[in-house]
């Protein structure tokens, strides 16, 4: 008994080769196409998380008014020559005391948690909690959320 067979499979061999081989071109862009995060534009990776020390440039305020202390109680010390030395050294370190903690007082602790975003591109951001590295997270109104 032979099986009747309506059409050629030869005949339709060069179609069914077109259409897989568009078919597997297409699989690739269709996984491209689709954003991370499960399409969340403003969701994103932590890629790092620490904290640093900002120290902002001292005014000079501080190292006059170490100077101008530093001076006076210099002046009270000796007498003649020495006088002189003791107002111009208790002014040099008046300034380097008054500079010094001027300085630190404008020193500022901040964490920086960087996070790779979905689109690809990387955004810093200061102040917003702990992260630890590979968290998911989500930025809203500029802040940062765990997801």
């Amino acid at each position: 008994m032979k099986l009747a067979i309506p059409f050629s499979l030869s005949s339709r061999k060069p179609a069914l080769i077109a259409a897989f081989v568009a078919t597997l071109a297409a699989a690739p862009m269709a996984v491209q196409a689709q954003p991370n995060n499960h399409g969340c534009r403003d969701c994103g990776t932590v890629i790092s998380s620490k904290t640093v020390e900002h120290t902002e440039r001292a005014s000079g305020l501080g190292a006059g008014a170490g100077a101008v202390v530093g001076g006076l109680l210099g002046n009270q010390v000796g007498s003649g020559n020495g006088r002189t030395l003791a107002t111009v050294a208790g002014a040099v370190g008046g300034a380097y005391a008054g500079n010094s903690i001027e300085r630190n007082r404008n020193t500022k602790t901040v964490t920086e948690t960087r996070v790779r975003m979905s689109d690809g591109s990387i955004r810093t951001f200061t102040n917003q909690g702990s992260y630890r590295n590979g968290a998911q997270v989500r930025v809203d109104h500029g802040r940062l959320e765990r997801r």
